[in-house]
């Protein structure tokens, strides 16, 4: 019984690499990618994203900036801010563990 499985699938693996070949296999699929690369539809909407993609970056920064100015409600200063020392960090003390007391033998 699992040498007629056996053989069965096998067979159904010859059958699929055939239809696989017939159909084109790899060679059918690289010729369509090369086909749709070479688009010059394909192109023209690539460079058409581009475009929108620029113009809405700029559209974008322009906004930022207005709202920046919003925001201030001064025009930019360019300062430096002094530089303060942060407070130095307080340590713990830890008391002395007190020994237990033992008595002494009399």
């Amino acid at each position: 019984m699992v040498f007629l499985t056996l053989i069965l699938s096998v067979v159904a693996l010859i059958i699929a690499i055939l239809a696989y070949q017939k159909v084109g296999g790899l060679a059918d699929l690289k010729k369509q990618i090369d086909q749709i690369a070479s688009s010059e539809e394909l192109k023209k909407s690539i460079e058409s994203m581009a475009a929108a993609t620029e113009s809405l970056r700029e559209r974008t920064a322009e906004a930022i900036g207005r709202l920046e100015t919003t925001f201030r409600k001064e025009p930019k200063e360019e300062e430096e801010k002094p530089v303060t020392k942060a407070a130095p960090k307080r340590t713990r003390t830890t008391r002395k563990a007190k020994t237990p007391k033992t008595k002494e033998p009399s």
